[in-house]
This record gives structure tokens, C-alpha cells and sequence, in this order.
């Protein structure tokens, strides 16, 4: 059950580029607004399974909990999203989509600053990732180096919401561990949504609200099925497989978005791109299997002579 609920998060997360790049490519809505509806619906629904499930216990967090949500709000739901899609605007589904898959990459640079340390296993993780990348975005092909593709743009601002993603990791681990991951997220996507249509509000460029049957159609889609199910699925699957595995498992969200993408949206990948991609998916399982061994290793080695001990909580 652990790997089904791994695999439909997986598989529904792909479908958000998918959806998200033909409403933004066809005009039918703008980022911010495509935002702000997909937390609204995800939240709420979130919301509601968490009253079930928590009943009072999900209001119980302290006002400095709050407030911590609010500003990781800013960076992992109104940060994150917004550039995601304004870059989706320009860019591919598939480039958006394994462009994302960086975050881990840029976890690891910020955990600098936090006290982690570089391993060689890393540092190779690190190149492989990144160069990869390169190729399925252009700039790095059989006929050199090429900075003025036409996605590019797309490209950046897809990588600023990856980083605004690691951000929203790093900094949010402390309140994540005191209130729970599920509260956390959800807490994060309500105030979120307020944030966004503050923004909404604020911002000085044209919006487009969804009209017609098909928009509002995949706009629901999306806030139910890769939004609240899918972070769901997350949740299961957390409490059933061990966390490396699950994070490996999520490195097939790219590979489901390419085998999408092509019949539904006619992005075809070259030979070079295919190649591309598994060098950024094996750059990302070696900085994942790393960090696993590494904390599996701490926590052996707190482990007191009789065999029964705490690991140290990395």
C-alpha cells in the first residue's frame, strides 16, 4: 500500500504540468489566478479531512506556529506556484516538470548554511543533476552551448519556484517537526491562499479569470486530484515506506509528465532530451541514497551496546 499511495502522488503531481500548461499556454488564466483557485480547492479540502482526523487537536499550535506558516505561505505556496506557472507560460510541461524535480539539489546548498556537509557522493549528484538539466532545456546539445532558446525565460522562473520549494523545506523543518507535516502544509496552503489573493489584489498586471466548462473543469481537477489527493497520498505513503524510498519514488513525477505530455499536449522529446533525463534522475537517487546512508549511519552509531537506543534527529 506504502508504494501505491507513493505512485499516485507521483502520478498525480505529473498531471499538474500537464493541466497547468494548457490552461496557461491557451490564455484561459493567469498565473496568479490559477494559484489562488488551486490552494483555495486543495486547502479547503485538506481542511476538512483534518478536522476530521485531528478534530481539535488540528487548531492546537501556538501564535508563533502561525506566523511561521504564514511567511513559509509566502515562499512554498504563493512563491513556488506563481513562478511555476508564470514559467509554465513559456516553457514545456516536461521541462517544467523535471526542472522542479531540483529542489533536493538546492536543499542540499541551503543545508550549507544550516551546518550540512558536502560528500563527494553529493557534490557528483550535484554535477550530474545540473548538467543533465541543461540538455533537456537546450542550452547543452551536440552543437555546442546556446543561451537564447526560446524557453529559457520559462526555464528560470521554473527554477526560482524550485527554490523558492527548497526555502519553504529548509526553513520549515523546525515547525514541521513540532505540529506535524500535515497540519503544517495545510496551515501553509490556507494562509497561503490568502496571500495570493492579496496579490491577486495588489498586483499591477492583467488578470484572466476562468470562463467555460473545460477551464473550470481542469482548475477543479487540479485543486483536487494533484493538490489535496495527492499531497493525501503523500501523507500514506509517509507512514508506510521509508522516507528515502518515497523521495525516490516521487523522481518518477517527470517520466509520468513526458509519457503525458506526449499525446496530450505534442511535446515530443529527442534522443538528446531522453539522455538528459536520466542523467538528472541519477544525479538526484545518488544525492538521495547519500544523505540516506549518511543518516543511517548516525543513527547506527547512537545506538547504545544492548541494542536498544534513539536515533539523533538529523
Amino acid at each position: 500500500m506504502g508504494l501505491f499511495w507513493s505512485l499516485l502522488s507521483a502520478f498525480l503531481w505529473s498531471t499538474t504540468f500537464i493541466s497547468a500548461r494548457y490552461l496557461l499556454a491557451g490564455k484561459l488564466v493567469d498565473p496568479v489566478t490559477l494559484s489562488l483557485l488551486r490552494f483555495l480547492i486543495g486547502g479547503a479540502l485538506l481542511f476538512i479531512v483534518g478536522i476530521v482526523i485531528h478534530r481539535s487537536r488540528f487548531f492546537a499550535m501556538k501564535l508563533a506556529d502561525y506566523l511561521l506558516l504564514a511567511m513559509l505561505g509566502l515562499l512554498g505556496i504563493v512563491g513556488m506556484s506563481v513562478f511555476l506557472f508564470w514559467g509554465q507560460q513559456s516553457t514545456s510541461a516536461t521541462n517544467g516538470s523535471l526542472i522542479m524535480q531540483l529542489s533536493p539539489i538546492f536543499i542540499l546548498g541551503l543545508g550549507l548554511f544550516i551546518g550540512e556537509r558536502l560528500t563527494p557522493g553529493k557534490i557528483i549528484g550535484c554535477v550530474l543533476a545540473l548538467s543533465g538539466t541543461l540538455v533537456v532545456v537546450g542550452v547543452i546539445s551536440l552543437q555546442g552551448i546556446a543561451l537564447d532558446s526560446g524557453r529559457l525565460i520559462g526555464d528560470l522562473l521554473v527554477m526560482v519556484a524550485a527554490l523558492c520549494w527548497a526555502m519553504y523545506t529548509v526553513i520549515g523543518k523546525p515547525v514541521v517537526e513540532r505540529v506535524g507535516s500535515y497540519r503544517a502544509t495545510t496551515w501553509a496552503m490556507l494562509l497561503g491562499t490568502l496571500e495570493l489573493l492579496l496579490l491577486r489584489q495588489v498586483l499591477p498586471m492583467p488578470h484572466i479569470w476562468p470562463e467555460g466548462g473545460a477551464s473550470w473543469l481542469a482548475i477543479v481537477y487540479v485543486g483536487v486530484f494533484p493538490t489535496a489527493v495527492a499531497f493525501f497520498a503523500w501523507y500514506e505513503a509517509m507512514q508506510k515506506i521509508p522516507l528515502a524510498l518515497l523521495n525516490v519514488m516521487q523522481y518518477l513525477t517527470p517520466l509520468f509528465t513526458i509519457l503525458l505530455a506526449w499525446p496530450l499536449l505534442g511535446e515530443r522529446f529527442t534522443w538528446e532530451k531522453w539522455i538528459g533525463v536520466g542523467i538528472v534522475l541519477l544525479g538526484i537517487v545518488i544525492v538521495s541514497l547519500d544523505d540516506a546512508g549518511r543518516k543511517r549511519s548516525r543513527s547506527l552509531s547512537s545506538t547504545t551496546p544492548s541494542g536498544t537506543g534513539t536515533a539523533e534527529c538529523a
